[in-house]
């Protein structure tokens, strides 16, 4: 048997002897041994993807909602470079991913060969690992080395993506009827365990707190935030978490409703802290973000991957160690008044934000409010970027136990958004998937759609059409009229009845606030894939949220 068969098998062995379940393949030639030993393994679910960003996207997908790596696999040339926006999402938002690029072996290098390129260290500084082996040798301990390297694969992805860049010559694929089998043992034993917070850091924040009046904890996009959720209700502080974090939940015990209201309403001006706890990733609120940077206040920030989240540094303390270990050392404190104070400003600012909703014009603030009304109790959405996530972060009310919530905010860009939240759909398959996307942002991913019919992916996509960038409507550009629409807004006349027909997807148009709760709940409930388009104008998004935001701030001044 060739030892390129030989390896790929014996390689693809211990990937999946490692934990490695999915694996998203795109088709090419180079990369044939490889492709062939995944297809054929049978722990390892081969999901084929044409088009390589669209497939790399769905990998990192898999990865934050299954916690694993998946591996993505493709030829060389291009293809390897159609990699690289999901590989810095990955690196960015610290999902596991393996990338295995095949590649020409060193002779057709640098001499003009057909679909070569230079792909040493493709990714950059944006993988946390990279590694060419060089083409497949026999040598005494082969396949001892060969299972190192994917076990040392898998362990290096635990936190982000990593880059195999695989050489083989030909020929590619062995003769008909000849099935590599894998060689040596499998399974190497690679673990890690948690970063415990040291005696002075538990001391240092421990005192802190006893002497802070008004502490906070403020909570981004993590993946497993819920954990935390005992450990904060027992510590007894108000938490400003957004939904990503997985801790704006009942089981919180303190996560504030509407705080972003509170925040723009001037009522956090007469409540500022004076410690704030952050963790997670840096708040998507850019009025959260100002309000903390503003104030200044003593921080602790959380920070067990040593990422330094900290954009406008104003954390005096970073402390890199298990969040859930360290609030769980933490003596409770008894600031019982200050953390009530914000509840009931928090409640009575999305009640008043509920009773606006009733009459401003349809806008992102009805389809949020829809959503987490018919969103199963076990269900997971996946928010898209720009104002999808800001309309979650800002209408979302406390969600229930087991329901979750994902995004692509490590690098917050609106490419690949279908398929990384087709990816989780994938990985957590049990669980009712909603996609809450803009229309631009399908738009950017149409060809991850195709991956719903092919695959058998059960999602209901909800579009938020409002015929362009509707952020922008909201930032300083619009003040130019004269090239807002142009080269910002840059609406599309898209007809979203004829795209969903295109990838065999029921099409459920949405006009009127009062068919949004029915729409929703039929897409989730329907046996094929759905896709809710919601139509409404930019100018109208714009007027609802500040209607919305100057209830509230009537309300609390009441």
């Amino acid at each position: 048997m060739d030892v390129a068969q030989s390896f790929a098998a014996t390689f693809v062995d211990e990937l999946a002897a490692q934990g490695v379940e999915y694996a998203c393949v795109s088709p090419g030639s180079r990369s044939a041994p490889v492709a062939m030993a995944l297809q054929r393994h049978p722990r390892i679910k081969v999901i084929v993807h044409v088009d390589e960003r669209s497939g790399s996207f769905f990998g990192v997908g898999l990865g934050k909602a299954t916690g694993k790596p998946a591996v993505l696999l493709c030829t060389s040339g291009t293809a390897a470079a159609e990699f690289h926006a999901a590989v810095v999402e990955a690196f960015y938002s610290q999902t596991p991913l393996i990338v295995i690029t095949a590649d020409r072996p060193p002779e057709l290098r640098d001499v003009g060969a057909n679909q070569a390129i230079d792909q040493q260290q493709l990714y950059g500084n944006a993988v946390r690992w990279f590694f060419d082996p060089g083409t497949p040798v026999e040598i005494p301990g082969a396949p001892r080395m060969w299972r190192r390297l994917a076990a040392r694969a898998v362990a290096e992805a635990a936190g982000g993506p990593v880059h195999i860049n695989l050489p083989f010559r030909e020929p590619l694929v062995p003769p008909p009827g000849q099935v590599p089998s894998a060689q040596g043992e499998a399974g190497q034993t690679i673990t890690s365990g948690r970063v415990l917070p040291t005696p002075a850091q538990l001391a240092t924040l421990a005192s802190a707190l006893q002497r802070a009046r008004r502490p906070l904890v403020v909570a981004g996009e993590m993946r497993d935030g819920q954990r935390l959720a005992h450990a904060l209700t027992r510590l007894g502080l108000p938490v400003l978490a957004e939904p990503g974090s997985q801790l704006r939940r009942v089981e919180t015990g303190a996560a504030v409703e509407s705080y972003e209201a509170l925040l723009r309403a001037g009522w956090s001006l007469e409540h500022g802290p004076d410690l704030v706890i952050r963790m997670g990733a840096t708040p998507t609120s850019r009025a959260l973000n100002a309000w903390l940077a503003a104030a200044a206040p003593p921080t602790f920030l959380i920070d067990p991957d040593h990422s330094w989240r900290d954009q406008d540094q104003v954390a005096r303390h970073v402390v890199e160690c298990d969040p859930q270990a360290l609030l769980e050392a933490l003596p409770p404190v008894n600031r019982t008044q200050w953390r009530d104070e914000w509840l009931a400003a928090g409640k009575k600012a999305g009640a008043a934000i509920s009773a606006t909703l009733i009459s401003t014009p349809l806008h992102e603030g009805h389809i949020v409010r829809a959503l987490a009304a018919r969103l199963p109790d076990a269900g997971q959405v996946f928010i898209g970027s720009s104002m999808p996530i800001r309309a979650a972060d800002t209408f979302w009310p406390l969600a229930k136990p087991l329901q979750r919530f994902y995004g692509n905010r490590g690098a917050s860009g609106i490419d690949g958004l279908v398929s990384t939240g087709l990816g989780v759909a994938t990985g957590k398959s049990d669980v009712p998937t909603v996609l809450l996307l803009g229309d631009l942002s399908v738009y950017h991913d149409m060809n991850g759609l195709w991956a719903i019919g092919r695959h058998g992916v059960r999602a209901t996509i909800v579009v938020c059409d409002n015929n362009g960038g509707g952020v922008f409507n909201f930032l300083p550009q619009v003040e130019h009229q004269d090239v807002f629409e142009e080269i910002f807004a840059t609406p599309l006349g898209l007809d979203f009845a004829q795209i969903a027909r295109l990838y065999g997807l029921v099409y459920s148009p949405v006009h009127e606030r009062s068919g949004l709760e029915p729409a929703i709940a039929d897409a989730i409930d329907k046996a094929a894939p759905t896709m809710v388009v919601v139509r409404f104008k930019r100018d109208d998004s714009v007027s609802g949220h500040r209607l919305c935001w100057e209830a509230a701030a009537a309300a609390l001044r009441d």
